[in-house]
């Protein structure tokens, strides 16, 4: 795209107009995927970041998963024809009732507190499985309002608390097939992921059922 295309399409559409570069969006999403080649990956666009409904359809043509942080970025996910399985919905300080509908959609879920995932534990049982939102205590990020890692960090389940997990686990048969963790935005230094895997390494073998761990972060 140069300044020649933007000068038409301002001319034919008028200003102010935002404009995206499909083929931009597909060598970005095509680097990162190629960079995790040899691993079992799937990456997950994180649509807070614009939730244009042409940039989902068009991400997910090119086989990108959804992530969500609301249940209505969920719904329009599905609307753009995003099938469940490949939307992932991660709460942070919501009712209950969000999650159940997550539950509904059939989306794949990230709790990210001791209350709600006792909650869950007591109405789904075994019935639904379901990740945890773990908070490394990694301090990651261009600045502090972007870093969600940090032990401060009003985002997931302190490493303090993966005892009260796992009674949840053994008291209702609870299913954790994922562990999540987001350290923050705008990473500059990729070490930063390394540090989140060997704190997560540290914890899993307490998570027998688990089959995914999500890095978030970007």
């Amino acid at each position: 795209m140069n300044n020649e295309n933007l000068l038409q399409a301002a001319q034919q559409f008028g200003t102010p107009l935002y404009v995206y570069d499909a083929n931009k969006i597909k060598a970005q999403y095509q680097k990162l995927s190629n960079a995790f080649a040899l691993l079992n990956n799937k990456i997950f666009y994180a649509c807070k970041a614009l939730t244009n409904i042409n940039i989902l359809k068009y991400l997910n043509s090119h086989g990108c998963g959804i992530d969500c942080s609301s249940i209505n970025e969920v719904k329009l996910a599905l609307h753009a024809g995003v099938l469940p399985q490949n939307i992932l919905y991660t709460s942070n300080g919501i009712a209950f009732e969000e999650i159940e509908a997550a539950v509904a959609l059939q989306v794949h879920v990230n709790i990210d507190s001791v209350s709600n995932l006792e909650k869950f534990a007591k109405k789904y049982g075994n019935t639904y499985a379901v990740g945890v939102r773990i908070r490394p205590n990694i301090l990651a990020g261009g600045n502090l309002k972007i870093s969600t890692g940090h032990e401060k960090s009003k985002f997931g389940i302190g490493l303090d608390q993966i005892e009260e997990i796992t009674k949840l686990i053994g008291q209702y048969g609870l299913v954790v097939k994922m562990l999540h963790i987001h350290t923050g935005s705008d990473i500059k230094d990729g070490e930063i992921f390394v540090k989140g895997l060997e704190v997560l390494s540290n914890i899993i073998e307490q998570f027998k059922d688990v089959t995914t761990i999500d890095l978030g972060g970007g």
